[in-house]
């Protein structure tokens, strides 16, 4: 007796959909993640360019005030009038006087031009500086933010908002001071080319000590030290410069945050308050906060960056030669020699100067407002 025929529709279908499910499952989980990983390999970019637009723009602006500040906060150490440091000036002793009287004997012994001698690697410098900077510190935020989720978890007697607002405080101040100690380790050579260039004043090719620029600092150098010549004071300066970025960066973010969580529950309007974010801040606003962290930044820091500069300047001489043994060693005679005042050397120009970091923070803000960000 033959089976009864069985139907196409009666086969079973069980089998095959799950299958079929799974892999679509796994396809779109996947690009799911390849989606967000090029979102995130985008914004970085973004963030790098942004950074390094606003760093070479604002390094620029204020160039002829940081040369003057460099000139009068290594004045005794380049001279070589109190000590037997460095006498890289070949053609002279370091202008001295007031920061005026300074940028005028620039003007009238070198010319216009000397304001910005040094600027190329500046510029070089700190577009990767503020590139890196702002790229890491989003990097290292992102890296931070689990550890500050799991933190709202332990008990605490504070409410949730305010627990939340102070994470986020921690987070920026966290987040700058590693991307600031990531970026000098890298970039610490080209500081180093800058502040000799920066202390180089010949008047022509045959009184400068470096006529070709950064080549001949870098060949200068790289013969009498190595490649450890170029990290002369690396060490006080990466401690000054976690330090700075901490609160220059994260200080920046910090008031931004700051200021939204005010507005946010301002009684006027709570509603709309809710939705601020920071590209909705005026810019007197930003660059206020800017100008504010900048100068309370550069003023605290101040003292760390003469002494990692001094240092700087006895890079190529022998060793029973050199004034300064380490970072401790140049602190006490600093203080012992000149008193408090020789840690903050040329402190008026860098107040001044502060106006470019202000240019610096809410530049990053425009321009990653103008690439979409």
């Amino acid at each position: 007796m033959t089976p009864p025929a069985t139907s196409t529709n009666d086969a079973p279908s069980n089998s095959s959909p799950p299958v079929n499910d799974d892999n679509n499952l796994q396809r779109s989980s996947t690009s799911l993640r390849k989606e967000r990983r090029r979102s995130l390999v985008q914004a970085s970019m973004r963030d790098a360019f942004a950074g390094a637009a606003a760093g070479a723009f604002a390094k620029t602006a204020v160039a002829p005030i940081e040369r003057v500040k460099l000139l009068m906060q290594l004045r005794v150490s380049a001279s070589g009038s109190s000590s037997s440091c460095v006498a890289t000036c070949r053609a002279g002793d370091v202008p001295g006087g007031s920061a005026l009287q300074v940028a005028r004997s620039v003007y009238e012994t070198q010319g216009s031009l000397a304001f910005w001698r040094g600027n190329t690697p500046n510029v070089v410098r700190q577009a990767g500086a503020a590139a890196l900077n702002f790229m890491l510190m989003d990097w290292y935020k992102g890296a931070i933010s689990p550890i500050m989720h799991w933190s709202l978890s332990l008990p605490s007697n504070r409410n949730v908002e305010d627990r939340v607002k102070r994470r986020k405080l921690i987070s920026s101040f966290l987040s700058g001071g590693l991307a600031g100690g990531t970026t000098t380790t890298f970039l610490y050579p080209i500081e180093f080319m800058r502040t000799r260039l920066a202390m180089d004043v010949g008047a022509t090719k045959e009184t400068r000590l470096y006529p070709r620029g950064m080549r001949d600092v870098f060949l200068g150098i790289w013969k009498s030290d190595g490649i450890k010549g170029f990290y002369q004071g690396y060490g006080i300066a990466l401690s000054g410069v976690m330090v700075y970025r901490a609160l220059h960066l994260g200080g920046y973010d910090a008031v931004k945050t700051e200021i939204m969580h005010r507005r946010r529950y301002s009684e006027h309007a709570p509603r709309e308050a809710a939705r601020t974010t920071d590209m909705s801040l005026t810019m007197s606003e930003r660059f206020a906060a800017a100008q504010i962290v900048s100068i309370v930044a550069g003023t605290l820091c101040y003292p760390i960056d003469s002494v990692r500069r001094r240092l700087m300047m006895q890079a190529g001489q022998p060793l029973d030669e050199r004034l300064y043994r380490n970072s401790f060693d140049c602190f006490r005679k600093v203080f012992v020699n000149e008193g408090i005042q020789g840690f903050f050397l040329g402190i008026g120009p860098n107040l001044i100067r502060s106006f470019g970091g202000a240019v610096l923070l809410v530049g990053y803000d425009v321009f990653k407002g103008m690439i979409g960000v």
